[in-house]
C-alpha cells in the first residue's frame, strides 16, 4: 500500500465505526493496513484496518486466519506484549480489522540512537520474556524487529507489537500463503527463515526468535540497522543475511557477545550457544563481572578479526580440520600447563593427545603421578574431549567435555566415560573461561572425596569420578 492509498483509506474511515469501534484520528500505516485511534464506549484502542485491495490480492481467508490467531491472545496479557482487544470482519463495512491497546510510545527503531547502554539489558530481557510468553502458547512471532517494539519515554518498558504474522508451531494445515511465502522482514530474518527452511518445531522457531532478538540487540549496540552497508541493491542484502557475519562491539562486552551468538548462521549452533536465560540480566558482584567482561572482551576481539567468508568456505576441507585440531590441541595443552602452574596443587603429569578426523575431535589425557605428600596414593587421570561442532564460517564453535578417574595404572582417555559437557563456544572463549579452570579443580576435589571415603581402585577397575 503506497502513501496515496493509505491517505485515501484513512480519510474514508474518519468518523466511521468499524466493528463497533469509532475512528477519529490517525497513528500511521504499514504495507497492508492503516492504524487509527478508536473508541468503543469507554474503551480506547488502536484499530488496524486492512486495505481491501491487498486483502483481495493475498486472500481474504488467509488474512482472517491471521486475525483469529491474534484474537486467540485476548485475555492472555503480558506486560511486554501488546494487548489484543478485538478483531474480525466488520459486518457493516466489510473491512477486516484488529483492535489493540493504544500505546503513547515511539518505536525502538526511531529511539535507538537515544537509548543509553545501561538500559539495554533490561529492554532485551523484556522482549525475550514476551517472545517466550508466545512460545509457551505454541506461537512464534516471526517478525521481531526494532520497528515492532514500542519503548516508553523513560526506556523502562518495552512492548512487542504487530502480531499479524503469528504462527502456531507445528500446525501442518496452514494456508498455502504461509507455507510458500517468506513472511517477515528480510533484514532481521535468520538465514533458514529467509529460505523457508526453518524447522516447524518449538526449537526451530526458537532459533528464529533468538536470531531476531540478536538482530535487535545489534541495532541497539551499534546504533545502526543490521547489514546497513549491504542494503542496496536488494540481492546484496539477501547475500548478507546468508553469508556475512556482522561485527558487533560495545563497552558492554556481555551484550556484544550475546548478539554475536544470536546471529550465528546455523540454527543448531545458535541453540547450542543461546538459551532463554541468556537474555536475563546477569547477577553477581563487581569483581566477578569485571573478570567475566575481560574474558568476553578477548572473545570479542577474536570475533572482530574473523573474516567474512563465502558459502564455499563454510565447510572446511579435511586438511583444514586436521590443521584446526592440531592447533587446538597445542593451544589447549599450553593453556592447561599455565593453569596447573597457577593452581600449584597437582603432582607431575604425563600428557597424551589423539585426533579423530571422522569425529572432528581431539582427546587429551593427563596422567598425574601418585604423590603421598599431597595425599594422592593413586593416579589421577583427567581426560578432555573437544569436538568441532560447527566451523561457523571460519569462527569455529567447539564443545568441550571432561571426565576423570582414580587408577592404579595407566588408563586411556576413551576409558574415562562418561564425559560431562562444560563448555560450548569459540576456542578463545574456552581457553579463557573459568569453566576450564573449574573443571581441573572439580576433578581434583572429586578425587579427594573418594580417597577420604576409603574407596580404593583395583588394577583392573579404576574408579570413575563424578564431575559436573
Amino acid at each position: 500500500m503506497d502513501s496515496i492509498q493509505a491517505q485515501m483509506l484513512r480519510e474514508e474511515l474518519q468518523g466511521k465505526a468499524v466493528g463497533g469501534w469509532l475512528i477519529d484520528g490517525f497513528h500511521g500505516n504499514g504495507k497492508s493496513a492503516v492504524v487509527l485511534p478508536a473508541t468503543k464506549g469507554d474503551q480506547v484502542g488502536a484499530i488496524k484496518v486492512f486495505h481491501p485491495e491487498l486483502v483481495e490480492r493475498y486472500g481474504k481467508e488467509a488474512q482472517l486466519e491471521r486475525i483469529m490467531r491474534e484474537k486467540s491472545l485476548i485475555g492472555a496479557s503480558h506486560e511486554n506484549l501488546v494487548i489484543i482487544y478485538d478483531g474480525g470482519e466488520c459486518p457493516d463495512t466489510g473491512y477486516l480489522y484488529v483492535v489493540m491497546e493504544s500505546l503513547p510510545y515511539e518505536n525502538l527503531h526511531d529511539q535507538s540512537t537515544n537509548i543509553p547502554l545501561s538500559v539495554i539489558p533490561n529492554i532485551i530481557a523484556q522482549i525475550a520474556s514476551a517472545a517466550r510468553f508466545l512460545e509457551d502458547r505454541n506461537l512464534a512471532h516471526r517478525d521481531i524487529k526494532p520497528e515492532n517494539i514500542a519503548i516508553s519515554d523513560d526506556f523502562t518498558r518495552a512492548v512487542l507489537l504487530d502480531l499479524g504474522v503469528l504462527r502456531p508451531i507445528g500446525l501442518s494445515d496452514l494456508t498455502d500463503l504461509d507455507q510458500r511465502m517468506f513472511i517477515g522482514t528480510l533484514r532481521y530474518s535468520s538465514p533458514e527463515f529467509l529460505k523457508r527452511e526453518e524447522e516447524d518445531t518449538t526449537e526451530g522457531w526458537r532459533a528464529v526468535t533468538f536470531y531476531q532478538i540478536g538482530a535487535v540487540l545489534h541495532d541497539l549496540l551499534m546504533k545502526e540497522v543490521l547489514f546497513s552497508e549491504h542494503s542496496e541493491p536488494f540481492p546484496k542484502l539477501v547475500d548478507a543475511v546468508a553469508k556475512v557475519k556482522p561485527i558487533i562491539t560495545s563497552d558492554n562486552t556481555d551484550l556484544a557477545f550475546l548478539a554475536n551468538r544470536c546471529l550465528t548462521k546455523k540454527p543448531s549452533t545458535r541453540l547450542e550457544l543461546v538459551e532463554w536465560n541468556s537474555f536475563m540480566p546477569k547477577q553477581g558482584n563487581a569483581d566477578e563481572l569485571t573478570a567475566a567482561r575481560e574474558r568476553i572482551s578477548q572473545r570479542q576481539r577474536y570475533h572482530h578479526e574473523a573474516k567474512v567468508v563465502s558459502d564455499e568456505a563454510q565447510e572446511p576441507l579435511e586438511r583444514d580440520i586436521r590443521h584446526f585440531l592440531d592447533d587446538l590441541s597445542n593451544r589447549f595443552q599450553t593453556r592447561i600447563a599455565v593453569l596447573l602452574n597457577g593452581l600449584d596443587a597437582f603432582p607431575v603429569r604425563e600428557t597424551r593427545s589423539e585426533l579423530s578426523l571422522p569425529e572432528r575431535c581431539v582427546r587429551i589425557c593427563m596422567q598425574f603421578a601418585q604423590d603421598e605428600d599431597l595425599g594422592l596414593k593413586h593416579r589421577l587421570c583427567i581426560g578432555y574431549a573437544i569436538r568441532l561442532f560447527d566451523y561457523n564460517g571460519g569462527s569455529p564453535i567447539v564443545v568441550a567435555n571432561v571426565a576423570a578417574a582414580l587408577a592404579d595404572g595407566p588408563i586411556e582417555v576413551r576409558d574415562l566415560q562418561p564425559f560431562a559437557k562444560f563448555y560450548t563456544g569459540e576456542v578463545t572463549g574456552l581457553l579463557d573461561s573459568q569453566e576450564l579452570e573449574k573443571s581441573l579443580v572439580d576433578c581434583l576435589g572429586a578425587a579427594y572425596e573418594i580417597i577420604e571415603r576409603g574407596i580404593e581402585p583395583s588394577p583392573e577397575q579404576p574408579i570413575k569420578l563424578a564431575v559436573e
